[in-house]
């Protein structure tokens, strides 16, 4: 019963940061969100098989819960940084550190006590996991911006990017 308040909770709360989300920021940083997206799935599929991390229940349970914390929180937190930094290195690191201190330590000590799931590596090397995604985030990020995006809007060059807001 805890558990699915929990959940509900954290769905209740996705929710809300999407309608609060600045509807500018669902086009402009998709791409970096679904990268982000794929790398986290990445590290909890290598986190199960090494047994790192396990949630109660059967294989179900597991998979509710990731598809509600990557979905909800982590990509919302994604495209939230994102968007009050304005792609600026700065404040884009500062968000990232306070925010990711803030889920590594009390609220991932929170859902462990909570038996959410068990993470069996420390606080500080899963803060530094999550550290390392943010700047890993940026520069793929900075790199669209550059590379990418660039050459996809000289392709298309009967939209502009009004057309898309």
């Amino acid at each position: 019963m805890l558990k699915n308040g929990i959940r509900l909770f954290i769905v209740l709360c996705s929710v809300m940061a999407a309608v609060l989300l600045p509807k500018k920021s669902y086009i402009k940083y998709l791409p970096v969100s679904l990268f982000s997206s794929s790398v986290i799935m990445f590290e909890i599929f290598y986190f199960t098989v090494h047994k790192l991390w396990k949630v109660k229940g059967s294989v179900g349970a597991m998979v509710c819960d990731t598809c509600i914390l990557l979905i909800g929180p982590y990509l919302f937190a994604n495209y939230w940084v994102l968007s009050l930094s304005k792609g600026k290195f700065l404040p884009y690191t500062l968000i990232n550190l306070v925010a990711d201190w803030i889920y590594a330590f009390p609220i991932v000590s929170l859902l462990r006590q909570l038996n959410f799931f068990k993470l069996k590596i420390s606080s500080a090397k899963f803060f530094t996991l999550i550290f390392s995604n943010a700047l890993m985030n940026y520069i793929f990020h900075k790199f669209y911006e550059s590379c990418i995006a660039p050459k996809q809007s000289t392709n298309h060059p009967e939209f502009s990017e009004a057309d898309f807001y």
